[in-house]
């Protein structure tokens, strides 16, 4: 058996498998040299596993940063393109590729990986775990209310992208776990694809952009918004008195929102359609690290001693005590009793924030043999839900 990282020449046989696995056997004879050529190609990097039979599965680390709140922006593996060829299935290869790529990401300081699941349990056995909520809405086009704001709505150009960029990166200060996009990243959230338009409108009052939605083409019955975000209410009434406007051509609008968001106050229908479900999959790669990274809020100070159960990155597995002040923390590993035992997949959930720690506690998936310690904990995490808004 040999893992490695797959080169340039071997991206096309690569693809092979990424056919059979997500495609349907769909055929590309180019891809190779189109993903060469894309100008919005992101960095990563792409690990192989042959056996005596040749390339068998793979795995893609795709190199993102992250906003963790107003104050810190994260290196995170975002894993994609997990394949193994279905008469190697049964064999671990997938598990094999995945504690590689947490060797690889931990070597490279990404100390926090995302992943979109396509099971739960297969993840969490080697700790990822879900993170986050989202609220998914179905809302009737007839149903929304005009709003003198909409006044303050136009259609955005291609110079009004700093200021689009800088109400995202406003907004996602707001929360843990939104992608920071670089040129590339905003190109595939607002160019028109190949065979779509795209369309992008902006509530700008006082000159300033406080709020954008943009999606690309349409369909009558229900049109998704790729992103709907709002700095403050009157920016939210106004955008959806936007689509209002849109009744001649579209029944419902869908959209994924935080849930923190606040539709349900701005317009609630009983034609609202509501469904809830976790945002994606996190684990945290290296707790020393993660907790090193991690910035407290001003005025939170303390000590915590907390040990961590890790059955796939060893590294992890210990007893960690973070003493925290003015922003910042100071971890060392110790032999001493811990006021707060989890595992690695709550840990990833305390540390993104949702589900919270009085959530996690409740749920029995920690225990706790301080109070003190576990309220020292809780100083230490406070801050903002996880949400994102983009996947891969």
């Amino acid at each position: 058996m040999e893992i490695r990282e797959i080169t340039e020449d071997e991206i096309q046989d690569a693809f092979l498998l990424s056919a059979q696995a997500f495609s349907q056997g769909g055929r590309d004879d180019d891809f190779a040299t189109n993903r060469r050529n894309d100008p919005n190609r992101l960095p990563s990097t792409t690990y192989g596993l042959w056996d005596q039979h040749g390339l068998q599965a793979k795995v893609a680390v795709i190199h993102y940063r992250q906003h963790f709140g107003p104050d810190c922006v994260f290196p995170m593996g975002g894993i994609g393109g997990v394949v193994c060829l279905p008469a190697s299935r049964g064999r671990g290869y997938a598990g094999i590729m995945l504690r590689h790529a947490l060797d690889k990401m931990r070597e490279s300081g990404e100390f926090v990986s995302d992943l979109f699941p396509f099971s739960w349990e297969f993840y969490r056995r080697l700790g990822w775990e879900w993170v986050g909520v989202r609220n998914d809405y179905v809302v009737l086009t007839r149903t929304l209310l005009a709003d003198k704001g909409t006044e303050e709505v136009r259609a955005a150009t291609v110079a009004d992208r700093p200021a689009i960029q800088s109400c995202y990166t406003t907004w996602a200060g707001r929360y843990r776990g939104l992608i920071e996009r670089d040129v590339k990243l905003w190109n595939r959230v607002l160019d028109d694809s190949a065979k779509e338009y795209a369309y992008t409108f902006v509530y700008e009052p006082e000159g300033k952009v406080e709020g954008y939605l943009t999606f690309k083409g349409w369909k009558d019955k229900e049109t998704r918004l790729r992103e709907f975000v709002v700095l403050t209410p009157r920016a939210q009434r106004a955008l959806l008195g936007l689509l209002r406007r849109h009744e001649m051509q579209v029944d419902a609008f869908a959209w994924s929102a935080p849930s923190d968001d606040s539709l349900w106050h701005e317009r609630y229908h009983w034609d609202v359609q509501t469904r809830t479900q976790p945002v994606t999959s996190a684990r945290v790669v290296d707790v020393a690290a993660a907790l090193s990274a991690w910035k407290p809020n001003a005025g939170a100070s303390g000590q915590v001693t907390i040990r961590v159960k890790d059955d796939v990155a060893a590294w992890n597995t210990g007893t960690w005590q973070t003493d925290f002040s003015e922003g910042h923390s100071v971890v060392r590993a110790v032999t001493s009793e811990p006021d707060v035992s989890l595992d690695i997949q709550a840990f990833t959930q305390a540390y993104h924030g949702t589900p919270g720690l009085a959530s996690l506690r409740k749920a029995g998936r920690l225990d706790v043999h301080s109070e003190a310690g576990y309220e020292a904990l809780c100083r230490l995490l406070d801050g903002p839900p996880m949400w994102m808004n983009d996947s891969f």
